[in-house]
C-alpha cells in the first residue's frame, strides 16, 4: 500500500482550509483526560490534599463559600477549575482561592454568596427589594454594564467546541470611567462568561475564543483599571479556558496604545494566543475560517450570519431564572 504523508504542523504558515488545522490544537492548548469515575474521585481528592496544605489566611474567601454557600461550592464547582487547569490540582486550587477572594470583592459579603443570575428570587442579580443601599447599587450598575453589551455571548461554537464571546468596546460610548460603573462592568464580564460555562461540560472542557472588535472605539473608551480588572478575572480567576483572542478590524491607535498595554496585563501564555485580522470584510472572514470560524457562528457586527439581541438575551435569562 502507499505510504500517507504526515499532516502538516499545526501552526504552518501555508494552511488555507479550516480540515488542515485540527480544531482541537489549534491554539496549543493541552488535551483534557477521560473523565473515568476512579480518575475523578482521585482528582478530588487531590483537590482536597491541596486545599489543606495553603494557610487559612490565603483561603479566607474560599473558607467564607464553604460556610456560607456550601451547595455553590460542590463537586460540580471544583470541577469546573479541576477542567480549567486540565486536572493540575495544585493551579486549580489557587485558581478556586483567588476567585472566591475576587467574588467577594466585585459583589460583596452577600450577593457574593448568592448564585450568579439574574433571574430567579435567590440570584445575586435578581433586583431585591431587600437588598441593602449598597447592594442595590451593586445590582443596578451591573445591570447598566450588561446593557451596556460590551461582552455578548453569541450561542454558537467554533468547529472545536469552544464557545465563541463578542467583545465590542465601541459598547462604551456611555460609561463614564466612574469607580461604580467599573465595577459593574467587570461583574458584567463575571455574569456572562458563567452564564457560558455554568452546566455546559463541554465549554468547561475546551474554553472560549472571544472575538474582539475594537473597530468603532475611540481612545477616549479606554479604561485601562477596567481592562486590568477584566484580564485578572479571565486569566487567573474564572474557572474558563482561553483558547484564542481574535482581534478584527482594529483602528489606528490599537498597535501603539492598546497593544503595549494588552502586553503588559495579560500573562505571556495568553499572549501567544492573540491574532490580530486586518482588512476589507472578506479577508477577515476567510482568515476567521481558518481557525474554525465559519460566517454561519459570527455575528452579523463583522458580517457574519448571527444578530446579537442583548435585551432578549437578558430577559431569556431572566425568565429561565438563569
Amino acid at each position: 500500500g502507499s505510504t500517507v504523508p504526515p499532516p502538516p504542523p499545526p501552526h504552518s504558515c501555508s494552511l488555507t482550509t479550516t480540515e488542515a488545522m485540527d480544531p482541537l490544537t489549534i491554539y496549543g492548548q493541552r488535551p483534557q483526560p477521560e473523565e473515568t469515575p476512579e480518575f475523578l474521585s482521585a482528582k478530588f481528592a487531590e483537590l482536597e490534599d491541596e486545599l489543606s496544605k495553603i494557610p487559612a489566611e490565603k483561603k479566607v474567601g474560599w473558607i467564607s463559600a464553604t460556610e456560607k454557600c456550601p451547595a455553590l461550592v460542590a463537586e460540580s464547582h471544583r470541577l469546573m477549575f479541576l477542567r480549567c487547569e486540565v486536572f493540575n490540582a495544585k493551579e486549580a486550587v489557587a485558581r478556586i482561592c483567588n476567585y472566591w477572594d475576587k467574588r467577594i470583592e466585585l459583589f460583596g459579603k452577600v450577593l457574593a454568596f448568592k448564585p450568579l443570575h439574574v433571574g430567579g428570587t435567590e440570584g445575586a442579580l435578581h433586583e431585591n427589594s431587600e437588598n441593602t443601599k449598597e447592594d442595590a447599587d451593586r445590582v443596578r450598575f451591573t445591570w447598566k454594564g450588561l446593557y451596556l453589551g460590551f461582552m455578548r455571548p453569541t450561542m454558537t461554537h467554533d468547529t472545536g467546541g469552544r464557545a465563541i464571546v463578542f467583545a465590542d468596546p465601541s459598547a462604551f460610548k456611555g460609561y463614564n470611567h466612574t469607580s461604580d460603573e467599573r465595577y459593574g462592568v467587570a461583574r458584567s464580564t463575571w455574569y456572562v462568561l458563567h452564564n457560558i460555562l455554568e452546566g455546559n461540560d463541554t465549554v468547561q472542557k475546551l474554553g472560549v475564543v472571544v472575538i474582539a472588535y475594537p473597530h468603532h472605539a475611540k481612545i477616549s473608551y479606554v479604561d485601562r483599571k477596567l481592562m486590568k480588572m477584566n484580564m485578572e478575572s479571565i486569566t487567573g480567576c474564572i474557572p474558563v479556558r482561553m483558547g484564542s483572542f481574535h482581534i478584527c478590524h482594529p483602528p489606528w491607535f490599537f498597535g501603539n496604545i492598546i497593544f503595549p498595554l494588552i502586553k503588559v496585563i495579560m500573562p505571556d501564555r495568553m499572549k501567544k494566543r492573540i491574532r490580530v485580522h486586518s482588512g476589507s470584510q472578506e479577508k477577515v472572514l476567510d482568515s476567521l475560517e481558518k481557525f474554525g470560524l465559519e460566517r454561519s457562528v459570527l455575528p452579523s457586527d463583522i458580517g457574519g450570519d448571527v444578530i446579537l439581541d442583548t435585551d432578549g438575551w437578558l430577559q431569556e435569562c431572566k425568565k429561565k431564572g438563569l
